[in-house]
Formats: C-alpha cells, sequence, structure tokens
C-alpha cells in the first residue's frame, strides 16, 4: 500500500507574530460540543467517518492565508488607514469620521464643557475612573495616556494585556467558534457559510476554500454603562466597544483522513477606532458640566481635544490565537 500523500506547497508556517494566544481547546467527546462550542473528536471520528477525500491524503496548510473578515455594517468610509496585514486591498481599511481630528469641530457643536485645553485633558483622563476602576493590567489608562499625548498623526495603539482581556472575554469565544461553525456550535446559522461549511464544500482542502467576507461583528460592551459593570469597569467597553474590522487569518491546518478530522488554527486581527465622531457626542455628550454624570462631562471633553484641539486618534490593533483541535469532517 502506498503511503501517505499531502497535498500543499512550500512548508512555511507563520506564527502569531508576538501576540497573546488563547489556551488550546480542550477536548470533549464528539456528541457533546467542547467548552467553546466547537465539537470536537471520537471514537467515530477515529475510526474514518466523514471522509470525504481520498483515502491515505493527508491536507495541510504551508502558507498563512487571509480566508474571512468582519466590517462594521454602521461604518461610513471615510478615511484610509494603512496597515500592514497580508491580502487587503491598497493596504488599508478605511475608518468614519471618528478617525478625523482638527481645530473646526467648534463651528457644528455647542456642546462644551470647558474653553481651557488643560481643564479639558483633566475632564478625559476622569473616564478611566469611570469605566475602568477594576482594570488591574492598566491598559485602559495606557491607552488614554496615548491619546493625551497630543499627536497630529494618527497612530497604532497594541497592548498584550488588551490582547489577553479579549482572549478570555465570553463574546470573542462565541465569536471565534461560529467563525468556524463546526458541528455543535451554539447559535450556528444553518444557511450561512462559514469555514467548516467552506471546508467541507471543498472536500477539506483549505487551500480551496473561498473568501468569507460576510462575518457578523462583535463588541466587548457586556455589562451596564450606568452602573458601571464588566466591560464598563474593565476598560474594554472604553477602548474599543464595537469593534470596526475584524481580518481572520489561518496559520496552520492539517486534514487527517485516517482519524476524519482536522486541526485549524486562526489568527483573528480586530481594529477599531479610539477617537469619537459627531454622532457620539449627540448621543452620549454634555450641554455643559453643570449636573451632569462624569461619562457625559469625559467624553465631550475628549470630543473637544479630538476636533477642537487637534488631538489625533488611535487606531487599536488587537491579536488573539485560537486553536480548533480534532474537528470532526463531517
Amino acid at each position: 500500500m502506498a503511503g501517505p500523500t499531502f497535498r500543499g506547497g512550500d512548508q512555511k508556517i507563520l506564527g502569531s507574530r508576538g501576540t497573546t494566544g488563547s489556551p488550546d481547546n480542550p477536548q470533549a467527546p464528539f456528541f457533546t460540543p467542547g467548552p467553546l462550542g466547537v465539537g470536537d473528536g471520537s471514537k467515530a471520528s477515529i475510526d474514518g467517518a466523514g471522509v470525504n477525500s481520498p483515502p491515505y491524503e493527508f491536507i495541510m496548510l504551508w502558507k498563512e492565508r487571509f480566508v474571512a473578515q468582519a466590517t462594521d455594517t454602521y461604518l461610513t468610509p471615510m478615511v484610509g488607514f494603512p496597515v500592514e496585514e497580508p491580502g487587503l486591498p491598497d493596504g488599508e481599511l478605511m475608518f468614519g469620521q471618528d478617525i478625523r481630528f482638527g481645530t473646526r469641530g467648534g463651528q457644528r457643536k455647542s456642546q462644551s464643557v470647558g474653553t481651557e485645553e488643560s481643564d479639558l485633558r483633566k475632564k478625559c483622563a476622569r473616564l478611566i475612573e469611570v469605566f475602568a476602576p477594576d482594570d488591574d493590567t492598566g491598559m485602559a489608562k495606557r491607552l488614554m495616556d496615548a491619546f493625551l499625548m497630543k499627536r497630529h498623526t494618527v497612530r497604532l495603539f497594541e497592548d498584550d494585556d488588551m490582547n489577553e482581556s479579549i482572549a478570555k472575554h465570553p463574546n470573542f469565544k462565541s465569536f471565534s467558534s461560529l467563525v468556524l461553525s463546526a458541528p455543535g456550535t451554539p447559535g450556528v446559522n444553518t444557511t450561512r457559510v462559514r469555514l467548516h461549511q467552506a471546508l467541507k464544500q471543498a472536500n477539506w482542502d483549505i487551500n480551496a476554500i473561498p473568501f468569507i467576507g460576510d462575518l457578523g461583528i462583535l463588541a466587548f460592551n457586556k455589562g451596564d454603562k450606568f452602573w458601571g459593570t464588566e466591560d464598563f469597569a474593565t476598560g474594554l467597553g472604553l477602548m474599543i466597544n464595537g469593534v470596526q474590522y475584524a481580518l481572520v487569518y489561518a496559520t496552520s491546518y492539517l486534514y487527517n483522513p485516517m482519524t476524519g478530522t482536522y486541526d485549524l488554527h486562526l489568527r483573528f486581527v480586530f481594529y477599531d477606532v479610539f477617537g469619537l465622531d459627531d454622532d457620539d457626542l449627540d448621543e452620549y455628550g454634555a450641554e455643559s458640566g453643570w449636573n451632569v454624570f462624569n461619562s457625559q462631562v469625559g467624553i465631550t471633553a475628549w470630543w473637544q481635544l479630538q476636533h477642537q484641539f487637534n488631538y489625533a486618534p488611535l487606531v487599536t490593533r488587537a491579536v488573539v490565537t485560537r486553536k480548533y483541535l480534532n474537528v470532526p469532517a463531517i
């Protein structure tokens, strides 16, 4: 009998480029979904159930591949921001008004909580006390401090603690499970093609799957803004809240026809803008600094600094990896 054969190109398995990875997905019997919503391997798959490829033909991914993307449906693209991510058209992402800054904002809005720049800086900084009192990593303060440095160019902000917080977040775990949508995943929409369905249609060859561009976006907004709970106490609600872009890269893949399972490693890259637009001011701002919540004062001060005092916002970039092991190819 001929030995195992392989499909793929020259070997070049790329890592997570220095990011914080999530723990390996623990295994459970096939008929019970795993703890992160992914059905795991069983004796049925080990015996070869669900094999749709020719016998003894292993399939591997040798080079990182851009496989899926989610984009905020409320985003009105206005300004391009260059990013170094493989596979992006023109090497940039388009953002809305929240990435703009300058000195002309006062011509549109009358909301104000002060006219002195130093006073506005203090009021803006108090947002950390309001929305990140439980942040024992300091990630939210580091982001706010970077904004208050007053740069005149939009810069990228990355933080290992932010990556780790996202990796542990239930919204990320749910989102990443639905990106794969393997059998047993809670909340799977059977009418949509996700990675598992695309793999099945391509006879488990990840090199032949089409790009998936209609993923639903995720947010880090668990908890209550008024009472300051969960994400509005740990800082993620202030730092990111709704993600504007999620880029998904396959970094490793092995289909094993002898067990009827595959292993898949994904790298998730999230982009958002730490900045405010006019709609944010309309919804959360204050007419003055009197008889309003500190959150309203801080948000108005933030908007004023960005649009009246030329404080450039930041683009947050978070990277998290996840491994899906022994997924049944059925």
